[in-house]
């Protein structure tokens, strides 16, 4: 692994660091040049880019820190200092969800809209995350005799499933579906909502190869999280999807054609 990539002077550049930077960076260049599509200012998506992730990254920090606070609790300076290490995801999601809620209706852009044109990205952000934690030696998997098994520069010398590539791949698969999904969407945050079903799916499946104990049922506290997550967003895109008839129009609700009579 290469937690450090290379040092210049006093600075040091970090795999996990950079991997995170790119993500933003690339994310960001694919929704400034999209954004027009959706008949937003791509100056705007800027910004809301700048904001989310600002505020995700503070919230993927504070959920860290609350799910392993016996550790923090006897070291709180450490809370400050990441070290480009110890995010959740589910923190920064839902912390940055949030801030782009009211950022867009402070520019007054519809934030179900927004999240639609985002959401893609946000899989492929978390697809280059994935790959600073492989980097990193964090996040690691449990011990396997694999041919690609191999060893994690946090845990010790034993191979082990590489899952942070397991995720980054399955991310990868996300963001091109999304992709697909977002000009056939059925109704405006029908992408979004497949964002956090296929996200739980992908959650819950890579923790099984993770280094991560488990807390009801079996499962990780991840997993359980991850399971509510995908089938409440699946009942929800039911729902939805069921009142307007998967067209975009309410039921009940008839297009007039040609013929019709007004």
């Amino acid at each position: 692994m290469f937690p450090e990539l290379f040092t210049i002077g006093n600075l040091t550049v970090h795999s996990y660091g950079l991997m995170i930077a790119l993500g933003v960076l690339i994310s960001a260049a694919g929704l400034y040049r999209e954004a027009p599509g959706e008949n937003i200012n791509p100056d705007h998506v800027l910004e809301a880019v700048i904001a989310s992730v600002f505020f995700g990254l503070i919230g993927a920090r504070l959920l860290y820190v609350l799910l392993n606070w016996d550790y923090f609790s006897a070291n709180p300076v450490e809370i400050l200092f990441a070290q480009f290490a110890g995010l959740s995801f589910f923190g920064g999601l839902f912390l940055g969800a949030s801030v782009l809620f009211f950022w867009s209706r402070w520019r007054r852009i519809g934030f179900l809209k927004l999240a639609d044109l985002m959401a893609p990205y946000l899989a492929l952000g978390y697809a280059f995350g994935r790959l600073g934690c492989f980097l990193n030696g964090c996040c690691y998997g449990r011990v396997a005799d694999l041919p690609w098994a191999m060893p994690a520069a946090m845990a010790d010398d034993l191979l082990r499933h590489p899952v942070q590539l397991y995720a980054a791949l399955g991310a990868l698969v996300v963001f091109a579906l999304l992709k697909y999904l977002r000009p056939r969407r059925p109704f405006i945050g029908f992408v979004l909502i497949s964002l956090f079903a296929l996200y739980g799916l992908l959650r819950f499946t890579t923790e099984f190869f993770r280094e991560e104990e488990a807390v009801w049922l079996g499962l990780t506290a991840a997993q359980n999280f991850s399971l509510a997550l995908t089938l409440l967003s699946v009942i929800i895109i039911l729902v939805v999807g069921s009142y307007v008839g998967w067209s975009g129009d309410k039921k009940g609700v008839k297009k007039k054609g040609k013929g019709a009579k007004k």
